[in-house]
């Protein structure tokens, strides 16, 4: 009876076949991430990346239902009349299959069509903070020509586990998503979750833990992957005395990067823009800082990328001039060039990069 009842279920199964790819977490939810503030960001005053924010879509990829009832033909037979049941006994064979020829017939109603090849998907939003319903995997990427060993593990982003992001209680309501329909953009602020300090070229895609997919290596939903680069700078509400201080507490640990950029207070009234590089002395790790020009009170310096390890840097000074500086990293030591951009009445300077040359609009 057993061996009966397993064969079965086993024809069945296999009278279905699209069942174990639509009905068992493969390629069912397309995940659509975005970066809606751009492909270039620069260093955050508390977070890593402040304005670093991914936008997630799911789509349900099964087909959408059809919801309209369909006229339905269906074999339907009239009933005997008490004089034709009453007779019978007297036909013959051949006369009664006549009969029951006669009584056959079709009869159409509506009903809801059957939707087999769609599928609707509970879902737990798309979220950072106490409970993460998404993971996303930073990985620092080799800029152009830079050689990179053929063992080189991946550098990936760490998640920032600071106190204030664990409260007491974390609630995750369930969604619906119906066969063939997309979800609103859910914002999420990447930036202040993960660790992304060190300049350079990254790429970034979501891994949704509460989606299945066997055909993923980690069976669980992934969404496409982006790229964005992040820039040496970093603009900083305390002075140079107080960022060289307590620096490993305002970069929440140790600098791993090679260079950066700071915009600080100067307690005259005005800012200042300093560099710092990593020098190796007889194998011993210093730093050295560099003033590079003043910044006007209200104003921020505007940077861009040139080069890897080269960018341009464009500041409004306390004197109500501007000047445009080149700053090389490649080097031991710090290169850099200046030039006097004079101010048109009336209107904010921007930086641009055009062919790989940088000026001032």
């Amino acid at each position: 009876m057993l061996r009966i009842r397993l064969l079965s279920v086993l024809l069945c199964l296999a009278s279905f076949p699209a069942l174990s790819a639509d009905f068992f977490g493969e390629n069912i939810v397309d995940i659509k991430l975005s970066l809606p503030k751009g492909d270039t960001y620069v260093r955050g005053a508390t977070d890593p990346v402040a304005d670093l924010v991914a936008e997630i879509t799911l789509t349900n990829l099964t087909k959408k239902e059809n919801l309209a009832n369909e006229t339905v033909a269906a074999p339907a037979t009239v009933q005997l009349t008490p004089d034709e049941i009453a007779s019978l006994d007297k036909l013959s064979v051949e006369d009664r299959n006549a009969l029951v020829e006669k009584k056959k017939g079709t009869k159409s109603f509506e009903q809801r069509p059957t939707n087999k090849d769609s599928l609707g998907l509970a879902y737990v939003e798309p979220q950072l903070g106490a409970c993460d319903t998404v993971r996303f995997v930073i990985t620092k990427l080799p800029e152009e020509g830079e050689q990179v060993p053929e063992n080189a593990k991946p550098v990936i982003a760490q998640r920032d586990d600071k106190p204030d992001h664990i409260p007491t209680v974390a609630l995750s309501p369930t969604k619906y998503l119906a066969a063939g329909e997309s979800s609103p953009a859910f914002s999420l602020p990447v930036g202040k979750f993960y660790l992304v300090r060190d300049p350079g070229l990254y790429s970034i895609k979501a891994v949704v833990r509460t989606i299945g997919n066997t055909g993923k290596p980690e069976k669980m939903a992934e969404s496409n992957e982006e790229k964005f680069r992040v820039l040496p700078f970093k603009a900083m509400p305390y002075d140079i005395d107080t960022l060289k201080s307590e620096w490993s507490f305002y970069e929440r640990g140790l600098p791993t990067f090679d260079y950066q950029v700071y915009q600080v207070r100067n307690p005259a009234g005005f800012d200042e823009v300093y560099t710092v590089q990593k020098m190796m002395v007889r194998g011993v790790a210093t730093w050295e800082w560099l003033r590079l020009c003043t910044v006007k009170s209200g104003t921020v310096a505007q940077i861009a990328f040139l080069a890897p390890k080269k960018f341009a840097l464009m500041a409004v000074h306390r004197k109500d001039d501007a000047g445009l500086y080149t700053l090389d990293f490649s080097g031991l030591g710090l290169k850099t060039t200046a030039k006097m951009v004079p101010l048109k009445e009336g209107a904010a300077p921007k930086l641009k990069v055009e062919a790989g040359a940088a000026a001032v609009e």
